[in-house]
């Protein structure tokens, strides 16, 4: 069985939205967590790290969750709720690519996925953090080495 893995999620050029990669950035830097864990930076298309997820117990997803209040709360889930909106196949969502990736791939099935969220109130192009999320790109990172 591979180690466990950490996979930030996000756009940082998209200021907040690149909250799960800064995450990832400040765990990778931390030998008490890569001793334990693989910790990677996967943009924001999960489907193009499926041979890094594959063979893992458990994954650790960092990501940001647009949800207008409460901007860096942080919250801990085992099964993100699915957008039954979806649109079409060439944008699904980090939850949907996980089940896609579960449908597809037999030894994924058993995988413990681990959703770590930081709040944010809105996204945009400007390449930086807002303020409350900045104070939580911490807080989150000691949550993920909490849940190693």
């Amino acid at each position: 069985m591979k180690p466990r893995l950490v996979l930030g999620l996000g756009n940082p050029l998209m200021g907040d939205d690149g909250a799960g990669a800064r995450v990832a950035e400040m765990l990778a830097a931390d030998s008490a967590v890569t001793d334990r864990a693989e910790v990677f930076t996967a943009g924001t298309d999960l489907l193009r790290s499926m041979e890094r997820i594959d063979g893992r117990e458990r994954v650790i997803l960092v990501d940001a969750v647009e949800c207008g209040d409460e901007p860096g709360r942080i919250s801990v889930l085992d099964e993100p709720l699915l957008d039954q909106r979806q649109g079409d196949a060439h944008s699904l969502s980090a939850a949907q690519a996980v089940e896609l990736m579960r449908h597809t791939m037999p030894g994924l099935r058993e995988t413990k996925f681990t959703w770590v969220l930081v709040h944010v109130a809105s996204v945009r192009a400007n390449g930086v953090l807002s303020a409350k999320v900045a104070a939580a790109v911490p807080v989150a990172a000691a949550v993920v080495k909490g849940l190693l």
